[in-house]
């Protein structure tokens, strides 16, 4: 078994919302400009994939050539001494390169508009150049699949308003977030996707380092419990404190390994800034703990 390839020898039935998945918060950030306050890693997407990252937070903007990554008001770019923009194209063609050579494995890919105002041009923009000639590589239902009828597949974590004029379902549907970095308190807000169909998401990014893991992101991971219709997802990630990523990471990231992940039971999709390879690991591997006594492929 090759040690990155978790979910390929997992069972099929599993629901996705019952496994742990490692993810990454502002997932192409790794060469950004404003570095010291939106770089959120320090791994390119295809290095994350090598991993074991399985949740990538997309965030994109319009322009005449495409639909670029960006980070608020911070551009992403293609190497560290480019100015050449990263745009989606490229992404895309990392993840569905990764599925082909993996088949067994799945990506979920959280797609924002993060900067800019018009969703409705934007999800017609992005069906028509990414999800429909592509339809085949795409789980687009909005509902939680099994493991099964998503591997070889990105499965669509829509965070903006669908096109009336589009075909539904177009993905899981998170276009309804409520934005958390100034509630103050700190039990996990739900998003439902569909009747019967709903998330528990912990995601309060202005607290400081401390606050963050003590008060949220620990208390959240030790009483969620995923359901077949219930997603967890946990943002380890803040700006608060100074507002330097990856002082907080460094810090959050430490708590969060000598944290002991439920042996019986799964705990959500939990996303990282600047993940090491140990807790990446410590994540996924973590599925083969608790679905021990299930017949591995």
């Amino acid at each position: 078994m090759q040690e990155k390839l978790i979910l390929s020898v997992l069972p099929g039935e599993i629901p996705l919302s019952k496994l742990n998945l490692a993810g990454t918060h502002d997932s192409a950030t790794a060469f950004v400009s404003l570095s010291k306050f939106a770089r959120c890693q320090n791994k390119t997407i295809p290095e994350q994939l090598q991993m074991g990252v399985r949740f990538l937070d997309i965030r994109l903007s319009e322009d005449r050539k495409g639909l670029r990554l960006v980070h608020a008001f911070a551009d992403c770019y293609r190497g560290e001494n480019t100015k050449k923009r990263l745009y989606f194209d490229e992404v895309f063609s990392f993840c569905t390169s990764f599925l082909k050579e993996n088949p067994r494995e799945t990506l979920v890919l959280s797609v924002k508009l993060d900067r800019g105002s018009r969703e409705i041009e934007f999800a017609e923009r992005f069906y028509k150049d990414f999800i429909k000639p592509n339809a085949a590589l795409w789980y687009l239902e909005n509902r939680v699949p099994t493991l099964e009828e998503c591997r070889g597949k990105l499965v669509l974590f829509r965070r903006y308003i669908q096109s009336p004029d589009l075909p539904l379902p177009c993905g899981l549907d998170f276009s309804v977030w409520e934005s958390q970095k100034s509630r103050t308190e700190t039990v996990p807000l739900p998003v439902v996707m569909a009747p019967g169909c709903t998330a528990l998401v912990q995601d309060r990014y202005r607290l400081a380092p401390d606050k963050k893991w003590n008060d949220c992101a620990k208390p959240f991971l030790d009483i969620c419990k995923p359901t077949e219709s219930r997603i967890c997802l946990h943002y380890l990630s803040t700006c608060g404190g100074k507002g330097v990523p990856a002082e907080n990471a460094a810090q959050i990231n430490e708590w969060f390994s000598s944290y002991s992940l439920k042996t019986d039971a799964p705990q959500g999709w939990i996303l990282l800034d600047f993940p090491t390879q140990a807790l990446c690991d410590k994540i996924m591997q973590s599925n083969l703990t608790v679905y021990s006594e299930r017949e591995m492929v």
